[in-house]
């Protein structure tokens, strides 16, 4: 699959002459030069800048660098600066309608790299076929630091197990003690299985045959699978072995329209058949950090139990013996460590970057002392950072910036984003995030956009959101409020949400809104409501429930009818599943609460609407049927209210195309155009919907990297 090369020079980011010795002013945000307005060409363009690794000893980078016409896979000596281009992957490899992309490197032992390969349709408009189809998907490779040996993993691998796989990229486990193997899961036609392959020869065998609806594995430090997660009709099962037969010992719903987690995986312990997990036992107010016990099915105390956010994230020794960070969102992320020597310098990066921005260890050195850092915020596009916390051994100590993972984003204009603190109208405090266009004067009043976040039990953040940045662009003011039910501020929070869809929890953006009004940020005539998902119903209902609030209202894959939703939910997944289950505890029951639950639901009180109503949904969204918006349709139009849907062709709730991201984001800002106005500084009309889509496909913008965006949250 890949042709033989010839090591070669490129020009990258990296600079290594001048690092900042001590971190302590935001370097990234500081600029003498006029900044250029973000467009959607320019916040949607390729990735520039793929992926990054650090080597074991901290000695060596690899960075994928990607070009029109190949991705380039490079190694860089710290101390030397000698660059080697160790593969290449040009885009036509695969044939003239696929396209052939690095997506991710790794890192097995100072003398060997990992490396992803995807192939996929160059064009939305067709779908590749016949014996073309069977090169579809990610493969994974092997090859030495100077580029030779390069193997595929599997590739050789006979087993009725791999029959319909297209996806033989998935490494879930580096098995740092074994410096021949890792573990990969593949998933065939039979369903899910496991392989450990060789990394020099892509050998392997099977280690877990296939399953049905299995989606993980927790694997001990050897590499052993002793848990199995499947997830079925709503449902997310855990099971451990015993006697050779799969026990359930745990299971938990499936929060279609949310990334809420309270039973995760960090990592296997030194001790059998423990795992350090994240959740929630009952009786907790927030997740934690346990260490559970297979055989005893149950936790221990909590390791980690922040005292005002629920846990994120957490990372373990590779020996299982300590937990070296862990993680929860104020207004950002915030990473504390176990040593207090790291610590202390992740506290200067977070001042570095004006504690205005997500600081995150994407990749260590095995003695932390090299660390990569993924940076962003919302006037810090996404961006890699070398930090050398002393001089000893490899490199010079202090920050380097490596690049922005989109070279379209460097040097542009990026909104003012601020902490909104506001009280509700029953005296409960509440903050959201307000983003103003980047040359908007102070005291000003200006449009407003109201971006309510899905889920509902999810958050909002300041991070570098490409929605917010293209509305504030686009001149608009933009407030993201954390109303109950949300998550990330404990279980009372996100479980005082339930049952108050259209109630407490509509009244909260509503509150959000009346204080921006007051404090003089917003103009009263010239605000909108835009959301996706759960934001989607609370657009909806902003238009229904608050009619003299808003000027218009979009409603991207939103809810319109509650008992209509709920009752569709019971179909798909049955009356005794946790998912069914879990949806009468957040919206309601309607053989209970059916009249609360009609009063709350905007297709019902559709005669209240004034304003203009636009609707987004994708026709193959599996999570909120796209009958919720064509009904919607119906009746606005049978009401007086003529109403444009947007019909995203072959799209789910989740993972859209380039192409159809930025159809549906040119589409609100004609309709904001048209009922709000220009926003601030803005005198160029907005592109139609069909001119973004040509440009995409113009400029064959793909994303293959995992970015994780607010509105398309992963699909169970």
């Amino acid at each position: 699959m890949l042709k033989p090369i010839t090591p070669a020079l490129v020009a990258l980011t990296l600079s290594i002459a001048s690092p900042a010795q001590t971190p302590d002013a935001h370097g990234p945000g500081i600029t003498t030069r006029p900044r250029a307005a973000l467009t959607l060409e320019s916040l949607y363009a390729e990735v520039t800048l793929v992926d990054s690794a650090i080597s074991p000893s901290g000695r060596y980078l690899a960075l994928i660098v990607r070009s029109p016409a190949d991705d380039q896979l490079m190694v860089v000596d710290l101390q030397t600066s000698e660059r080697t281009l160790a593969q290449r992957a040009a885009v036509d490899e695969a044939g003239s309608r696929s396209e052939m992309r690095m997506s991710a490197v790794y890192w097995k032992t100072d003398e060997r790299l990992l490396f992803r390969l995807q192939i996929a349709a160059k064009s939305d408009d067709y779908v590749v076929a016949g014996k073309s189809a069977v090169k579809l998907g990610q493969r994974l490779f092997s090859v030495k630091r100077d580029g030779s040996g390069a193997v595929q993993l599997l590739g050789r691998v006979r087993d009725t197990a791999l029959e319909g796989a297209f996806d033989l990229g998935d490494m879930v486990a580096k098995l740092p003690q074994d410096p021949r193997h890792v573990v990969m899961m593949v998933d065939g036609l039979a369903g899910a299985s496991l392989y450990r392959a060789d990394v020099e020869t892509g050998q392997g065998d099977q280690i877990e045959p296939p399953g049905p609806s299995v989606i993980d594995w927790w694997l001990d430090r050897a590499g052993k699978p002793l848990v199995r997660v499947t997830s079925a009709l709503g449902t997310v099962s855990f099971a451990r072995k015993v006697d050779g037969k799969w026990k359930k010992f745990h299971s938990m719903p499936v929060h279609e329209m949310t990334k809420v987690i309270d039973y995760e995986l960090v990592g296997a312990s030194d001790q059998p058949e423990k795992f350090y997990v994240i959740a929630r036992p009952p009786g907790h107010e927030r997740r934690g950090l346990y260490l559970y016990d297979l055989a005893k099915e149950q936790y221990g105390e909590p390791i980690v139990e922040p005292a005002e956010y629920d846990l994120d994230s957490a990372e373990v020794s590779s020996d299982g013996k300590r937990v070296r960070e862990h993680c929860y969102i104020a207004h950002v992320r915030v990473c504390e460590f176990g040593d207090e020597s790291l610590d202390a310098h992740m506290r200067a990066l977070r001042k570095y970057f004006d504690e205005s921005a997500n600081v995150r260890v994407y990749d260590a050195s095995d003695d932390g002392t090299a660390l990569l850092l993924l940076v962003d915020g919302p006037r810090d596009p996404p961006s890699f950072y070398y930090y050398r916390i002393d001089s000893r051994g490899n490199g010079k100590k202090g920050i380097l910036p490596i690049g922005v993972l989109r070279a379209s984003l460097a040097g542009a204009a990026f909104p003012q984003s601020r902490v909104i603190d506001y009280r509700a109208r029953d005296g409960q405090p509440l903050s959201g995030y307000l983003s103003l266009p980047a040359a908007a004067p102070v005291g000003l009043k200006l449009p407003l956009v109201v971006l309510p976040h899905g889920g509902p039990e999810s958050r909002d953040q300041l991070g570098f959101d490409p929605w917010v940045q293209f509305l504030a662009a686009r001149g608009y003011a933009v407030f993201q409020p954390n109303f109950r039910g949300s998550d990330g501020f404990g279980r009372t929070f996100a479980e005082s949400g339930y049952g108050q869809w259209g109630l407490r929890m509509q009244n909260d953006v509503t509150d959000g809104v009346a204080s921006l009004v007051e404090q003089g940020v917003a103009d009263p005539a010239r605000i909108c409501i835009v959301g996706a998902s759960y934001g989607g119903y609370a657009a909806l209902a902003g238009a229904a429930l608050t009619p003299d609030l808003y000027k218009c209202a979009v409603s991207i894959a939103g809810v319109a009818d509650l008992e209509q939703f709920v009752d569709w939910r019971k179909r798909e997944w049955g009356k005794n599943s946790d998912g069914y289950t879990y949806w009468l505890k957040a919206i309601g029951n309607p053989e209970t609460d059916a009249a609360r639950m009609r009063d709350a639901s905007p297709l019902q009180q559709v005669t209240k609407i004034k304003a203009p109503v636009l609707l987004i949904h994708g026709t193959a969204d599996t999570i909120v049927p796209m009958g919720q918006s064509k009904d919607m349709k119906r009746a606005l139009d049978k009401a007086g209210h003529p109403t444009d849907l947007v019909e995203l062709e072959n799209q789910g709730h989740s993972h859209w195309t380039v192409g159809s991201e930025m159809r549906a984001l040119a589409a609100i800002d004609n309709f904001l155009w048209r009922n709000l106005g220009p926003g601030y500084g803005i005198t160029v009309a907005p592109i139609t919907p069909d001119e973004a889509r040509k440009r995409y496909q113009r400029g064959r913008v793909t994303i293959l990297r995992s970015e994780e965006s607010r509105y398309t949250p992963p699909e169970p």
